[in-house]
């Protein structure tokens, strides 16, 4: 099967997200002094991890709002790690990690050169991110993607719905005159993107770099972005 039209999302799947989010907290635990709490900012970082997976699937499920989402897990994390007053520190960190993460601009291998490639043999991107409307804004602009994708870009917190939902893959779809024969869905994350998409209708690559078990059946999974190439 051959694309023309390709719908990205960022996080993990073009913007490394595990790699900046790292760099961001281990500033932030040396900023804020806190290495005597926090002697491995890894370790920390997978704590924090589990914990913002679990608010973020309730936020997208309308269980908690965005500002709670963005003060508490922190809070939660710094508890654990048994840093005193994390009720105060855990917002005030929160807010710190959100600016400071846009400005980082490590990309998952090949994102570039892929992104090149399709875009030169004339096919149409969009992106589709579930996030803050502005912190993706700033990576996409900071990181240089916004030169492959210009004004095709949906967040959900701009759109209004959240990936799974297919209203949200519609708007990206119509927005690059995609016919669904015809376009892929690239994404990192089996139930947002890879569900998602075939809900909506759409071919779908897994881009699955740890080689996390499914049971889906997407159309394509693989491991590395240059995949893509073979299928223009």
């Amino acid at each position: 099967m051959k694309y023309r039209f390709f719908l990205f999302d960022l996080d993990n799947t073009l913007w490394d997200f595990e790699g900046n989010a790292l760099e961001c907290i281990t500033e932030l635990v040396r900023d804020h002094g806190l290495l005597k709490y926090i002697d491995d900012p890894a370790a920390f970082y997978q704590v924090y991890r589990t914990c913002n997976k679990q608010l973020w699937e309730m936020y997208e499920a309308g269980q908690i709002t965005q500002q709670k989402l963005r003060d508490f897990r922190f809070v939660i994390t710094l508890e654990q790690a048994g840093v005193p007053d994390a009720g105060h520190l855990g917002p005030v960190f929160g807010e710190q990690y959100l600016e400071l993460m846009p400005t980082k601009t490590k990309l998952v291998p090949y994102a570039s050169m892929v992104l090149e490639y399709l875009q030169n043999k004339g096919c149409q991107l969009a992106l589709l991110t579930n996030g803050f409307r502005q912190v993706q804004y700033d990576k996409i602009r900071n990181c240089g993607l916004d030169r492959f994708f210009g004004n095709r870009v949906f967040i959900s917190e701009e759109v209004g719905f959240h990936k799974p939902n297919p209203k949200i893959f519609s708007a990206a779809i119509t927005s690059i005159n995609g016919k669904k024969k015809e376009t892929l869905m690239v994404g990192d994350n089996f139930q947002t993107d890879i569900e998602g998409a075939q809900v909506f209708g759409i071919d779908q690559y897994y881009y699955n770099p740890e080689g996390q078990p499914c049971d889906g059946a997407p159309t394509y999974m693989g491991s590395d972005l240059r995949d893509l190439m073979d299928l223009v």
